[in-house]
């Protein structure tokens, strides 16, 4: 074969192998892409993504779409996500529940593993706060605990993810009361039925409580964090009334399937970290009292170890467990 021809069966080569190499060199995102909420419309994770979701669209030049996939504490939509393909284009937004408390409560039965998930950024945190129906005679929680105590086995705790049942069950234990655990699939369904009289109380985060509290249907009586929540100043938290160990904050991030390559999840954070200037979140910060977390991809996986063996240790030496 004479050098022409060589040349031309090269360039014919090379020109069968530069589209099969395309795709593998595609810019991300070329495509919509999806956030897996674990849990229903108007919870806190829910409010925080949709408002990312909006800013993440604006700033990436793509749709991304709002999935809620409900049910098992939010096992179900994390499981969702960490079967997706690694390519970036399928989210979830994670929670102390999803991605803490779960693999403490539920080792090896959740359909999902840790190792399974890249955490990629995050995005906020809050303290868990103890809160009653507005018309309750309940302003501290020695109110709530020595109507407990007169009438045990007559109240009841509203839990409405991992978290906020673990919240329920060590002020439980930690007061020696009889007050039955009520599981809801989201906090809003407890809040709601906490200011219908239908259960007592109930643990959650702010942002959940929000509409209830500003309608005058809730109030919150302890917030179980360092400082007094935003939107109801009057409630005391928990250290100010003698319970300086009763702490538990709720927080939501970003997570992707492992093996989603590097510059991906660089891109992904980059539009995350974006979206937490943003007036919207500014906003509900300054309202609900909750803190930002503006992390990169290194700092935001270094957070998820420390919170899988935070909850780990904090589960096991509680001693609760998800059946009490």
């Amino acid at each position: 074969m004479t050098l022409p021809r060589l040349l031309q069966a090269a360039l014919a080569a090379v020109a069968l192998i530069v589209p099969a190499l395309a795709p593998a060199q595609e810019a991300y995102p070329s495509r919509p892409i999806t956030l897996i909420v674990p849990f229903g419309p108007g919870s806190g994770t829910d409010i925080a993504t949709r408002i990312l979701a909006k800013n993440m669209s604006e700033t990436l030049k793509v749709p991304v779409v709002v999935e809620n996939k409900v049910g098992a504490n939010g096992a179900i939509g994390a499981q969702a996500a960490a079967k997706a393909r690694p390519d970036g284009y399928t989210l979830v937004i994670g929670s102390a529940t999803t991605h803490a408390v779960n693999f403490a409560f539920f080792p090896g039965k959740l359909g999902y593993e840790p190792e399974q998930f890249q955490a990629v950024a995050g995005l906020s945190s809050s303290p868990v706060s103890l809160f009653v129906p507005a018309g309750s005679p309940w302003r501290r929680v020695s109110d709530l605990v020595a109507e407990a105590k007169r009438n045990p086995g007559k109240l009841s705790c509203g839990s409405g993810n991992a978290v906020t049942q673990v919240a329920c069950e060590v002020f439980r234990l930690e007061h020696g009361i009889d007050a039955a655990n009520v599981p809801y699939k989201s906090n809003p369904q407890s809040l709601n039925d906490v200011a219908g009289g239908q259960v007592s109380y109930a643990f959650s985060d702010a942002s959940a409580a929000l509409s209830l509290l500003e309608g005058k249907r809730l109030r919150a009586i302890g917030v179980a964090g360092p400082t007094r929540l935003t939107p109801a100043p009057d409630a005391l938290t928990f250290r100010e009334q003698g319970m300086p160990q009763f702490e538990f904050t709720a927080w939501v991030a970003v997570f992707a399937p492992t093996g989603v390559p590097a510059p991906v999840l660089e891109r992904i954070n980059a539009a995350v970290r974006k979206s937490s200037e943003s007036a919207e979140n500014t906003q509900m910060a300054a309202r609900t009292g909750s803190t930002q977390m503006v992390f990169n991809v290194a700092e935001s996986q270094a957070f998820y170890a420390r919170e899988l063996a935070r909850w780990a240790k904090y589960v096991k030496d509680s001693g609760v467990k998800p059946e009490q």
